[in-house]
């Protein structure tokens, strides 16, 4: 939790995490998921603050490895190769925070969107012919409000503009993604409705 010390780096086997914060009124901004094993978190909590800077969740059944802050700074000592491999780590999620920040304060709520959409299409798409298929059911609008800094109801209208433009459809199951450049030129604001 965050605010809670932090004793361990975690790093992910299997699963989901969602590393978020969350505001006074109970609005959350997911800061990063991590979904690929090996994918290590709490890295300048573990080594800057000693408290944790978000919270995490997990949405589905997850395992964790945990190591604790002092046999890590040890086993760094001893293996440069660990301590590249940690900076590295740390540069990566620096990079998605700077996106991040970017993101919202320069880009449309369409748009945002738009680069969610875009970016679950390339990682975990099933392709039918020319469109690409994603489950309703891994994007809930609750989720997708918060890893685009918004509400619902933006969210409805953003799905929408992208249905509106060609760059969607919708159904209750999936969306489908119809024109996948489309919606990479709406991510990045420079197509009619990002």
């Amino acid at each position: 939790m965050e605010g809670e010390s932090c004793r361990h780096l975690y790093t992910l086997e299997s699963g989901r995490v969602k590393c978020y914060r969350v505001n006074a009124d109970g609005r959350e901004q997911i800061v990063k998921v991590f979904d690929r094993p090996g994918d290590t978190f709490c890295i300048p909590s573990a080594f800057d603050t000693g408290k944790h800077i978000v919270t995490a969740r997990t949405g589905t059944e997850t395992c964790l490895h945990l190591m604790a802050i002092e046999t890590v700074k040890h086993f760094a000592q001893a293996n440069p190769s660990v301590l590249l491999w940690l900076l590295a780590s740390a540069g990566s999620q620096m990079k998605s925070l700077a996106e991040l920040a970017g993101d919202l304060t320069l880009k449309t709520a369409t748009a945002r969107l738009a680069k969610v959409l875009y970016e679950r299409a390339i990682e975990e798409s099933v392709r039918f012919g020319q469109t690409i298929s994603l489950r309703r059911e891994s994007l809930p609008t609750e989720e997708l409000a918060s890893l685009t800094g918004t509400v619902r109801v933006h969210v409805s209208r953003g799905l929408n503009a992208l249905a509106g433009a060609g760059a969607i459809r919708l159904s209750r199951e999936v969306i489908t993604i119809s024109d996948l450049e489309l919606l990479k030129l709406m991510s990045e604001g420079t197509a009619e409705g990002g």
